[in-house]
């Protein structure tokens, strides 16, 4: 029986998302926030190679601006900036702002889908979370997260290697 137990917290432990950001900075009054981890794809298409940086939507909360209360809703919206690993994380671009949600303080939710950028393939790259938090007419509250952990995926699609801190094209054992 514990060997049943230990094998599916094994199993959980696999199938959930691990977290792999660390926050940069932030201020105001903000919710919680969670980033998991990127995925960095390399293809080739024609002459030329391609990374792709995705970054999975975070998970976030609403913000608690006013003392007392439990059910204050905020919107929250979020946009990546990916950046050059090598050259102290300056941003290369960035993705427009993703749609506002509505979230309770004590609720979670997230936005369906991943945000990709397509880079040359001979850099490192990084990417950086922009998480606000606004009450009806202003940002309340906003966090930096740094995406700190990818998976890499070859172009055969053979993956995932890693995780690895940046994105960039891993000469696998099988290339």
């Amino acid at each position: 029986m514990v060997l049943l137990w230990a094998v599916m917290a094994v199993l959980f432990a696999l199938a959930a998302p691990q977290a792999s950001a660390y926050r940069l900075s932030s201020g105001g009054k903000t919710g919680g926030s969670t980033d998991y981890r990127g995925s960095c794809k390399y293809g080739v298409f024609g002459p030329r190679g391609v990374l792709t940086v995705g970054v999975e939507s975070p998970t976030v909360s609403g913000a608690n601006t006013k003392r007392g209360t439990r059910r204050e809703i905020t919107s929250v919206r979020f946009r990546v900036e990916v950046t050059d690993a090598f050259r102290d994380h300056a941003t290369l671009t960035s993705s427009g702002w993703s749609s506002r949600i509505r979230v309770r303080q004590n609720r979670s939710r997230t936005w369906s889908g991943l945000t990709f950028q397509q880079m040359d393939w001979r850099g490192s790259y990084g990417a950086d979370i922009l998480v606000e938090w606004w009450n009806s007419t202003r940002r309340v509250g906003w966090r930096w997260h740094r995406n700190n952990s990818f998976n890499y995926y070859d172009h055969y699609g053979r993956g995932p290697y890693g995780p690895f801190s940046s994105c960039y094209r891993y000469n696998s054992p099988y290339n």
